[in-house]
């Protein structure tokens, strides 16, 4: 059956969007569409892209974790306390950092699979507990990190930061786990649908466990370069990213309902959301306009995202019928 031509706009609907957008910055402002402006911007965003990157997994199983931004404030959190107030090896403090994002998405994949609690409920209540603890080892306050791990970034091979050239290596690595290895097969499987996919032998617990354990793996990851940019440990870090996450998954055409979507996506779901806040600086406009900006993008994000899937519904059945006739 063809696509309509308003399901082929809908499909294209955020790169006519981004076009767009693009066009309308670069004729306001004239330091807007620069190869400085536009390196500046992916080095700003590098450690969301990393953090959301794990986030995407679990939505791919038709879950959700609302709790990798207190994640990565824990594990942050955690960090500053061993390198700054206990004086730990910086090393062995960031290998401590990673560990420990992994153990609490193993938290978070235990509670789900093994107590049996919805997902949303689950890592929204773990949302709070984990950004109350790291209030707990660190204070709400703002912390230096030592200067070694602070002086990294700035690093540049070329014109090129080196965390953007990480974020974007590991999201291809992830793209690669998703599209050629049989636990990326077994993730869209479940999000396809999980009885079908536990009939045919996915081992469903043991997959959707180690979705979360990545999840909190990136977000632990993340954490450390989030840090090194800022030279500091803040009390603000992650907060509104798993809904700022979200929308960046729509936007790169992974669904909440799980099982469709590509990794490599995600460039385009976070291009999009920090251009528009990039164009906006330029213009001026008072950052008290970017919360409402937010909320529009993941109120629009989910909407178009919903009505792809109706649309996708409508069309199964209709090529049913038409089989059947």
């Amino acid at each position: 059956m063809k696509m309509t031509i308003p399901q082929r706009l809908l499909n294209y609907a955020f790169y006519i969007a981004l076009l767009a957008i693009l066009l309308v910055f670069s004729l306001l402002t004239p330091n807007f569409l620069t190869s400085q402006n536009f390196i500046e911007m992916m080095h700003g965003f590098a450690p969301v892209l990393i953090m959301i990157s794990g986030l995407a997994l679990v939505v791919l199983t038709g879950a959700i974790d609302f709790s990798v931004g207190s994640i990565a404030f824990l594990v942050g959190s955690i960090g500053t306390y061993l390198m700054v107030m206990q004086e730990w090896p910086v090393w062995i403090s960031l290998i401590i950092m990673i560990i420990s994002g992994a153990i609490f998405g193993l938290i978070n994949g235990l509670i789900v699979e093994v107590v049996k609690v919805n997902p949303l409920i689950t890592t929204f209540g773990t949302m709070l507990a984990f950004r109350g603890m790291g209030y707990l080892i660190a204070g709400a306050k703002y912390i230096p990190i030592p200067r070694l791990l602070a002086d990294l970034h700035g690093v540049k091979i070329g014109p090129i930061y080196v965390d953007i050239l990480i974020s974007i290596g590991l999201v291809i690595f992830l793209f690669f786990v998703q599209k050629r290895t049989v636990f990326g097969r077994h993730l869209m499987a479940l999000g396809c649908n999980r009885e079908n996919a536990t009939k045919l032998g996915v081992k469903s617990p043991s997959v959707f466990i180690w979705a979360f354990v990545l999840s909190g793996l990136f977000a632990g990851i993340g954490s450390i370069f989030y840090i090194i940019q800022g030279g500091y440990m803040t009390p603000r870090m992650g907060q509104g990213l798993e809904f700022t996450g979200i929308a960046i998954i729509v936007i790169g055409g992974i669904s909440l309902f799980g099982g469709e979507g590509s990794l490599l996506g995600l460039f385009l779901g976070i291009f999009t959301v920090y251009v528009i806040e990039n164009g906006l600086q330029h213009l001026g406009l008072s950052p008290y306009v970017y919360p409402f900006l937010r909320g529009a993008i993941i109120f629009l994000a989910m909407y178009a995202d919903s009505l792809k899937n109706r649309i996708r519904h409508v069309r199964k059945i209709q090529t049913v019928e038409e089989g059947g006739a």
